[in-house]
């Protein structure tokens, strides 16, 4: 593990300068806030996650690791493992994607929407989100934390022979960070010393940028302050190479083709015909590839709607993500009910009632909400078991989870919730004003068809009649954040894996608007999440984030209903998907994007 302090022997986490810096430079970015919370969950989790329950020993260089753990996998050529399993001679599957991509060079374009596997960085996240060795073999941090020293790993080629050299990463990060290059998200690199400048144009000399190949297997990055989850972006895809003769020659067109595209991951592109399919095949010059089983892997493309028809035709092996629309059949299905897997999605749903507009102004009013609405019911009947019941934000299994329901407060009730109002101008459930719930159009339908059955609840229980909205989502949410919506039936799924993440992120009243989620304010709630913010014993966070919990839910500045799961299908013939720590099956997701890498097929 290395070591992910600020240069004083305090986790970056913990460091309040360093998250607000953190959070301001993936806010830079020019990309939809959509976009960047996605960045974000990439940027941070693998540390925060280390931060929040690691027992191993710190140190300032990061070991050499072997390929991600996908549990015991059959031996090569055939033979028996022990698992018993025995491998099928083509290691070949079909997976899908549902757009051609617009290229496979993710230097310049990070939402080319192809595979990542043709591409490969310093370092990459593990099934726990943890950044560890990739084509870098180590790293050591200086005691300032100002200097990053990555050793290359030896040996590492192009999937065309070329060695893979620190100078490649020298020329490919400032590549990014120029702005002759075009190339989107520069800001993810903004901590480099003087990166933030040549992309602004304030500096034209490359020179003067924090990179510097000091040999072919030594690169040294240069940073303008500590900044302890910086081995947390370099793992993430926006700091992979390019190949540099390629990328000369072709320019803006690199990657936009097979003949233009030169591999340093452990796959490689070896066909593509544009609006149908692409095909990678086992690129045996990466460094890990005697690990690899899978030899090929072809990509259907498919419009999301359309892929589990596709794979019920046995034209795919995979779907990474189902639509919630078709999980009643299919795990109603004898045979492909055993090809679901399920996962968490890291996140909860929840109502947020604005004080500023009536009748939400009343806090017996959103007292009431939190008594009127069956969780169990919308898990079991509108998810179909897809998620669990949530009361308050951090799911199971994260370090600040807060196991107490808060009965008192969030009890379903049904028609005696009515008793809430008591003492209000709505006592009886009369006098309602006019309501609107407000959600963004883009989220899946199970969730739109939460927000009717959630507007029936509170119809039957409270007699309040409220209209449903479901709008553009960049414009409701630039009206949410201006303050503007009456009731938002809205996510957030965690950027990383801490409390901070949530609590402060989404109800801290300090945040200016335009960046607001949350118009509900508590001074002694504020207090407390900063403090959580800067403490750096675990336990006494825990204790300060569970107080604010009480808070936020006894006020009911928010009303959290379930935390979801998303699932997708597996040919049971597939075998190796990557677990956690604690057991859950890890695909490919937001953060970590190596599955393949541990993954097999078993003949049957």
């Amino acid at each position: 593990m290395s070591d992910q302090t600020n240069g004083s022997g305090r986790n970056w986490w913990e460091d309040q300068e360093q998250m607000a810096r953190f959070e301001e430079r993936m806010s830079a970015s020019p990309l939809s806030r959509r976009a960047v919370l996605g960045l974000i969950s990439a940027v941070a989790a693998g540390a925060a996650a280390a931060a929040c329950g690691s027992d191993e020993k710190k140190d300032d260089k990061a070991k050499a690791t072997t390929a991600p753990s996908g549990g015991s996998s059959p031996a090569a050529g055939g033979s028996t493992g022990t698992s018993g399993e025995k491998l099928a001679k083509e290691q070949t599957l079909r997976s899908t994607v549902t757009q051609d991509p617009a290229t496979f060079d993710y230097n310049f374009n990070l939402y080319g929407a192809a595979s990542n596997y043709v591409s490969a960085g310093l370092l990459k996240y593990d099934a726990n989100n943890n950044p560890v060795p990739d084509l870098a073999e180590s790293f050591t941090v200086s005691p300032d934390g100002l200097k990053y020293t990555f050793k290359m790993r030896q040996g590492s080629k192009w999937s065309n022979g070329d060695p893979i050299t620190a100078k490649d990463f020298e020329f490919s990060w400032k590549r990014r960070l120029n702005p002759a290059t075009g190339a989107n998200y520069a800001a993810f690199l903004f901590d480099i010393k003087n990166g933030e400048k040549l992309s602004k144009k304030q500096i034209t000399d490359e020179n003067e940028v924090g990179v510097k190949a000091v040999d072919n297997n030594t690169l040294e990055v240069t940073l303008e302050s500590a900044a302890g989850y910086f081995p947390a972006l370099v793992a993430y895809l926006a700091a992979v190479p390019v190949h540099p003769a390629t990328a000369q020659k072709n320019l803006d067109k690199t990657g936009t083709d097979v003949d233009k595209w030169v591999s340093s991951g452990p796959f490689k592109l070896t066909k593509w015909e544009h609006n149908k399919s692409f095909e990678i095949t086992k690129n045996e010059n990466y460094w890990g590839a005697k690990d690899i089983k899978l030899e090929k892997i072809s990509y259907l493309i498919v419009k999301q709607d359309q892929r589990v028809s596709t794979y019920e035709n046995n034209e795919i092996d995979y779907v990474p993500s189902a639509n919630f629309g078709d999980y009643k059949r299919l795990s109603g299905d004898a045979k492909l009910s055993k090809d679901i897997f399920k996962f968490d999605q890291v996140g909860s749903w929840y109502l947020m009632p604005n004080p500023k507009f009536e009748p939400f102004n009343e806090v017996k009013v959103r007292q009431a909400i939190g008594h009127a609405i069956d969780r169990d019911k919308l898990v079991k009947d509108v998810l179909q078991g897809l998620g669990a019941p949530a009361y308050t934000q951090m799911n199971p299994g994260l370090p600040q989870y807060n196991s107490n329901k808060y009965d008192q407060y969030t009890k379903y009730e049904g028609k005696d919730a009515i008793k809430y109002l008591a003492g209000t101008k709505y006592e009886g459930g009369k006098n309602w004003p006019k309501i609107t719930m407000s959600m963004r159009n883009n989220e899946a339908d199970a969730h739109k068809s939460s927000q009717a059955a959630i507007a029936q609840m509170l119809k039957d229980n409270l007699g309040m009649s409220i209209d449903l909205e479901q709008g553009d989502p960049q414009a409701i949410y630039k009206e949410m954040w201006n303050g503007n919506k009456q009731l938002m039936w809205l996510r957030w799924y965690m950027d990383y894996p801490d409390a901070n993440n949530a609590h402060f992120e989404c109800f801290y009243s300090q945040i200016p608007a335009g960046s607001r989620r949350s118009w509900w304010e508590n001074a002694e709630f504020d207090k407390l999440v900063v403090q959580g913010k800067g403490e750096t014993n675990q336990e006494k966070r825990k204790q300060l984030y569970a107080q604010a919990d009480e808070i936020l839910v006894r006020e009911a500045g928010a009303i959290f209903l379930y935390y979801p799961q998303g699932y997708g299908l597996l040919r049971s013939k597939i075998k190796g998907m990557p677990k956690n720590k604690e057991g859950n099956l890890v695909p490919d997701w937001n953060i970590f994007i190596r599955m393949w890498d541990s993954m097999y097929v078993v003949e049957g």
